[in-house]
């Protein structure tokens, strides 16, 4: 628990995802099809980040984190 800022960094990079592939990806030419595939990795790498802090902030108020 006290350990959620290793989640909040987490969820940090995976939005940093989306200015980086756009951005970069530009400069290096990199087709604008492929970028959104890039960018879908920080989508759906933020989802079990999402679900590991919710749950870090059950156990916190101290409610089943199973329901």
């Amino acid at each position: 628990m006290a350990n959620a800022w290793v989640l909040k960094v987490g969820l940090l990079a995976c939005a940093a995802i989306f200015p980086l592939a756009l951005i970069c990806g530009e400069v290096r030419g990199i087709p604008l099809e492929w970028r959104l595939i890039d960018c879908s990795f920080g989508l759906f790498g933020s989802l079990p980040l999402f679900y590991c802090l919710r749950l870090v902030r059950q156990m916190r108020q101290g409610t089943s984190a199973i329901s």
